[in-house]
């Protein structure tokens, strides 16, 4: 056959490739004002947005409008990659889309790289620009993997729940995950990077150029020895193929600085610029009105993509672009309305939106406002499992503000170390919130040995004990305690039971017999007949009552839920004499169920119930029924509507569901203002009022305005209290989320005070703030394991501020006066000394006749010396009266008369 030389292009019609490089070159960069988009020439210079090239072992661009191999622009001997299963209608011009499906389907497209791509590499970056499919989401997916079919040794990025990125040389249980504390946006382009940096010990995520994860790890990609199937698109687990699309693909066998994460991401955002146009109108145009109900607060974000300004001289919003400080209208006016405008940016590409804003009226301290909640956090990758503290949003249960910055406010240091499925209630006879929780610790803690390990040790020889802390006002917490649900009062074994997880509480008035109310306490166990615990047995949710959670006051009740399977998690709630529980099934697929029943004595095991719903929040789970636990429900203040969280395993956390009427059940509920930090889960959430709201977020603190508070001075001899009187009692605190300042109390630690000697003392003292409770601790020799021998707890997060206390030597007021007299045909001297000060002194007295002296003269006395004169008559003289106290001295004289005795 013949075959004829193609024309080479026209000059102003480059290839595909050509296009793609010329693209990747542009500073790119637009500016959207109300009404349209500025011209590209007004926008402002920006940064140099070349690709790096040092390093680059690979580089695939995946502008091709027809087959299935996609060439190596890099200048290295890697080969080209293959699309395989593909077809050229998966082409765009500008990407590949990726059809998703089960790994096994014969027509599912991902790519293949070369082999070894990474081999020998002690560091790497790997860059990627995406757009993902909705159902990626809630889906467990590689979007990349330099490995091999088998998932022991891997290093990879997943866009599933919060994206990350791994290496692990172990399969699941090794894995090390920098992981972005938001999840993506489906159908928007993102650039996704991994960094390992072998020197520095990391491997870091960047989303869109920017750091949003980074965690230590001694594993490098050489350490994935196999690389024979690198690939998009395709896991090596039985995980579902990747569905979305890709625009470019590289590899360095480098790390790349931050700088340079950001010039790929903002060359590769010009490859789909009025994609991110239209993807910045989309968020604005989403931003729902919004509420102002306090008078310092955050406004919503979308992730960090919206900024907000105003020109209202009633709303203030900071330098942030998020906090927005109000005038509100008095209690008992109207509320206000006006407007702030929205800016949202888009991979270097913006559009505004004016949003209406309603101005709530301030409200009495009394009022109902807020909600508090406490959770632990699930990290294979640290010792997290501990008591956290987020509060809402003012008074919207749909947005979470982590407190003490997102660190612990509580931790165990007893039994196993760990506290997961931490639940809050309130004993309202005393007005006391108690903290209970399961004793348990996953990462790090007692995995037993043989063949029963990990969850076969732990439900079958767990804990039986609860973490309990207690508190008056959500701020302090006491010391914690444990009790044990399988013991007595008297210390003897009430039942033979596994584990004890998973508890809460529901406060029932009239319990008692003498009227008072008391606590059902309810929680999950397996139950076994011998003390060996063995043999096959489930899950049942049991019960007991307490009105304190101590052991003296609880009694041990029985099962409350026995279906047959396991059976965990369960909550209650209860409105208009109906009492609903909600309970995860984990033996006949129905997942989280919903059940009711208007009988008072609902913890029995002979009530019965009527089923409401099953499968509840699988939807958050891509429709696994499984794969959601851990319920915790709640009502919105004052009116007829319900939240149900459900925690989204293993790591995402908590997801909402909502419903204004009970017995319809829950549907989910989808909104881009529901904001709540990754990984929070299994906790237990209260309504608060407004003096509650306010005293929690004045004592979240993020630094003290003034470390040193100056002097105090005491005098020599000062008692504590006195010391402690001297002391500034308050300390000004920066509160967190740009709140202002606050006044905190201060606990001073008078140890190394010695007021019997005068002299300057530093002390330190700690403020009263979220951060100064007991939330570390440490064994002999700094150990932080499990067994440590002496573990000690402590704050890592504490506030302290530092003073002197001067003790000063008395002030010495001592008077003196002399006389003569005859005694006994004899002149002698009398000097009279008072001593009008502040502390005792000792007294001598000096004289032409001899000495006289008093050991101590307390404050306000006098007395009185006498000195026999040697001569008869006596000529006038003097005496010298000297006074000491506290290494200070004051000396003084007193004349008398002559005299003659007869």
């Amino acid at each position: 056959m013949t075959t004829h030389p193609t024309a080479p292009p026209a000059p102003d019609a480059p290839t595909p490739r050509r296009r793609r490089r010329a693209l990747l070159g542009l500073v790119t960069g637009a500016a959207l004002f109300t009404g349209g988009l500025l011209p590209l020439a007004t926008a402002p210079a920006v940064a140099d947005t070349t690709i790096p090239s040092t390093n680059l072992r690979a580089e695939y661009v995946f502008d091709e409008t027809a087959g299935s191999s996609v060439p190596n622009s890099a200048p290295t001997a890697l080969g080209a990659a293959t699309v395989v299963n593909g077809s050229d209608a998966l082409w765009t011009g500008s990407s590949l889309v990726f059809t998703g499906g089960e790994k096994t389907s014969p027509t599912a497209s991902w790519v293949r790289l070369p082999g070894d791509v990474l081999a020998g590499a002690r560091s790497a970056t790997v860059t990627i620009e995406t757009k993902l499919d909705a159902s990626m989401k809630n889906t467990w997916n590689f979007l990349w993997n330099i490995g091999s079919d088998s998932p022991t040794r891997s290093y990879f990025a997943s866009v599933r729940d919060n994206p990350r990125t791994v290496i692990t040389t172990n399969g699941g249980g090794g894995e090390v995950n920098a992981r972005s504390g938001s999840a993506l946006s489906a159908d928007r382009w993102y650039s996704l990077t991994s960094v390992i940096d072998g020197a520095a010990g990391r491997i870091t995520f960047f989303v869109d150029g920017e750091q949003v994860a980074s965690t230590p790890t001694a594993l490098s990609p050489a350490d994935i020895t196999d690389q024979t199937l690198n690939t998009i698109g395709r896991a090596p687990y039985p995980d579902p193929m990747y569905k979305g699309e890709i625009s470019t693909f590289r590899v360095y066998d480098r790390a790349l600085t931050a700088d340079e994460v950001a010039r790929v991401s903002t060359a590769d955002a010009s490859i789909h610029s009025d994609e991110h146009r239209r993807a910045a109108q989309a968020v604005v145009d989403a931003l729902a009105p919004v509420t102002v109900d306090e008078s310092v607060t955050t406004l919503p974000t979308s992730g960090g993509s919206v900024s907000w300004s105003s020109t209202d001289p009633g709303l203030t919003v900071a330098a942030d672009g998020a906090t927005v400080t109000a005038q509100q209208p008095a209690p008992g006016a109207a509320a206000r309305t006006t407007s702030l405008t929205a800016t949202a940016t888009v991979r270097g590409v913006a559009a505004t939106r004016s949003v209406p804003v309603t101005v709530e009226p301030a409200r009495s301290a009394g009022d109902a406002f807020g909600y508090a909640m406490v959770h632990f956090v699930e990290d294979a990758n640290g010792y997290a499992e501990k008591i956290y503290l987020d509060v809402s949003r003012g008074d919207d249960p749909e947005a979470w503000d982590p407190l003490n910055g997102g660190k612990p406010i509580l931790a165990s240091q007893l039994g196993t170390t760990g506290v997961r499925d931490p639940y809050l209630t309130y004993n309202p006879e005393t007005k006391t919130y108690y903290i209970i929780a399961t004793d348990l610790r996953v990462f790090g803690g007692d995995r037993g040995t043989g063949s029963c390990t990990d969850w076969c040790y732990w439900e079958s020889r767990g804990s039986t004990k609860l973490n309990v802390w207690e508190s008056k006002d959500l701020v302090t917490w006491s010391d914690l305690r444990q009790f044990d649900v399988a013991l007595s009062p008297a210390g003897a074994k009430a039942a033979e039971l596994g584990m004890a997880w998973a508890p809460e509480a529901t406060w029932v008035p009239g319990y008692n017999a003498d009227g008072s109310g008391a606590f059902v306490l309810y929680w999950s166990s397996t139950m076994y007949d011998n003390a060996a615990h063995t043999g096959s047995t489930s899950s049942r949710v049991l019960w007991g009552a307490t009105t304190d959670f101590t052991q003296q006051t609880y009694r041990y009740g029985g099962k409350m839920i026995d279906t047959g399977g396991n059976a965990i998690d369960t909550t209650v709630i209860q409105n208009d004499g109906t009492t609903y529980r909600v309970t995860k099934d984990n033996a006949f697929g129905r997942g989280i169920y919903m059940e009711s029943t208007t009988a008072t004595d609902w913890w029995k095991p002979t009530t019965a119930w009527t089923t409401v719903q099953e499968r509840i929040g699988a939807v958050w789970a891509g429709g696994n029924a499984g794969g959601v636990e851990g319920p915790a429900v709640f009502q919105r203040h004052g009116e007829d509507h319900w939240y149900l969280y459900v925690d989204v395993i293993p790591s995402t956390g908590y997801r909402p569901m909502q419903t204004e009427n009970l017995d319809a059940g829950w549907t989910q509920l989808v909104s881009d203002t529901f904001s709540m930090a990754p990984s929070t889960k299994h906790g237990g959430i209260v309504p608060l009022t407004l003096a509650q709201y306010d005293g929690i977020r004045q004592a979240d603190a993020a630094a003290v305005v003034t470390g040193d508070l100056g002097d105090a001075t005491v005098a020599q001899g000062a008692n504590a209290q006195a010391v402690s009187a001297a002391l500034p009692r308050e300390a000004q605190v920066r509160l967190a989320y740009g709140r202002g300042t606050a006044a905190q109390p201060v606990t001073w630690n008078l140890a190394g005070v010695d007021t019997a000697r005068p002299g300057t003392y530093p002390v330190t003292g700690t403020v009263r703030t979220i951060g100064a409770n007991l939330n570390q601790w440490v064994g002999a020799n700094g150990s932080t394991a499990y067994n440590a021998a002496d573990r000690r707890l402590f704050s890592s997060t504490a506030l302290t501020v530092s003073a002197d206390v001067v003790v000063t030597a008395p002030a010495l007021a001592v008077t003196a006066t002399a006389e003569t007299r005859c005694v006994a045909g004899k002149p002698v001297v009398v000097a009279r000394v008072a001593n009008g000060g502040t502390a005792p002194v000792a007294v001598k007295v000096d004289s032409a006749h001899g000495s006289k002296t008093i050991a101590s003269l307390a404050a306000g006395k006098s007395t009185s010396a006498t000195v026999t004169a040697r001569k008869n008559p006596m000529p006038a003289g003097e005496v010298t009266v000297t006074a000491t106290a506290g290494g200070a001295a004051t000396k003084l004289t007193a004349t008398y008369a002559a005299i003659t005795c007869r």
